[in-house]
């Protein structure tokens, strides 16, 4: 479904609004450190993973709607979400995969772009980046002035995401569950490849910044 264009409630179409970037990629691709630099660089940054994060907080509409629908089997002896669990069991079963992303991701969607607008409300000219590892899978990319891509190969996402503790099986189901990086290169408006050093994709951040200064 087609999403309609993010703008303040008034002057949204006034010559010199900030633009709305969607960041994608590949997983472990360095989305949220390109984020981080954007930030420093005087961007607005909303990060869809976080927002995710304090839907899943005790209590939270996500919280609820979850726990409502799979029961307390997916909460730790505390009672708290227990992230690790509920994407075991979603790599166990492809259904409950597609309850958490039926019931969770409207409400991301609501979330991020109610704080695009609020930002695009109080700072005009301030350029916002939303990064949104879904972009494409979820449908929601018409919603964007533009789209950027974080990418690297299959092997190099495995092996960071490896580093972070995820096994084997974990990385290619959650690798299977994006689109492959070629396809979403062809799809996006800039590529921008993470394979180097942090050094590298500063630089690159940075120049990709500067590029789109109003």
């Amino acid at each position: 479904m087609r999403q309609d264009k993010i703008t303040p409630e008034s002057d949204g179409a006034k010559l010199g609004r900030g633009r709305v970037w969607a960041l994608t990629g590949t997983i472990a691709g360095g989305k949220s450190t390109f984020g981080r630099i954007l930030e420093e660089k005087g961007w607005a940054v909303i990060d869809a993973d976080a927002i995710v994060h304090r839907l899943y907080a005790k209590g939270a509409e996500g919280y609820r709607k979850l726990v409502d629908a799979l029961g307390e089997s997916i909460l730790s002896s505390s009672k708290d979400l227990d992230r690790g669990l509920l994407a075991a069991t979603m790599i166990r079963d492809s259904s409950v995969y597609a309850t958490v992303n039926h019931l969770i991701h409207p409400l991301v969607r609501k979330t991020w772009k109610s704080e695009v607008g609020e930002s695009l409300c109080l700072h005009p000219r301030r350029s916002v980046a939303v990064i949104i590892p879904l972009l494409f899978e979820a449908g929601v990319e018409e919603s964007f002035d533009g789209k950027v891509m974080i990418g690297c190969r299959a092997e190099i996402s495995r092996r960071r995401l490896s580093e972070r503790g995820l096994s084997p099986e974990a990385a290619d189901f959650w690798i299977g569950k994006q689109w492959p990086a070629e396809k979403k290169a062809q799809a996006c408006d800039q590529v921008l490849w993470n394979e180097g050093s942090l050094e590298l994709l500063r630089d690159q951040a940075e120049r990709w910044s500067g590029s789109q200064r109003n």
